[in-house]
């Protein structure tokens, strides 16, 4: 009777592969988050805050970098007034020509324009009262053909 049983026991599982992470040290894991598994709550690793860290860190400096060279490009006038009033020394003294001539090479481009046109457009809001506002509103209005509103 023995003959006619097949052999009916499960296959030996195929050998997994090694996990690529290697297991993280108990040192190196938040005490929360042990104590967290202790008392029966699954949580997943905590992702690489390093790789967080390093990400940020590079996004951060990218972007000064990209903002301190937009500002040397279209702000120079600034450069300039900023250099002139550092105190009067070999090195303040070589900055504010630097400054003047960084600031005279791009006029020559035309990179001084849209700080122009701001600085114009800003001036001249600076100047309006009320009074001009409130003509140039009453203007615009009637220009539209709506008719002016009563006081």
């Amino acid at each position: 009777m023995s003959d006619d049983i097949i052999d009916q026991t499960d296959p030996p599982p195929p050998e997994s592969e090694p996990d690529p992470t290697p297991p993280v040290k108990r040192r190196d894991r938040a005490p929360l988050i042990e104590f967290a598994e202790a008392a029966g709550f699954a949580l997943s690793d905590p992702t690489d805050e390093d790789l967080l860290a390093d990400h940020a860190r590079r996004w951060t400096s990218r972007a000064i970098l990209v903002a301190t060279l937009l500002l040397a490009v279209l702000n120079s006038p600034s450069i300039q007034t900023w250099a002139t009033t550092l105190p009067p020394t070999w090195g303040s003294q070589t900055i504010d020509d630097l400054a003047e001539v960084w600031t005279s090479r791009l006029e020559q481009l035309g990179l001084d324009q849209p700080r122009t046109v701001v600085h114009d457009h800003y001036q001249s809001f600076q100047q309006l009262s009320w009074r001009d506002v409130v003509r140039t509103l009453r203007v615009r209005h009637a220009a539209a053909g709506n008719p002016t509103p009563h006081r």
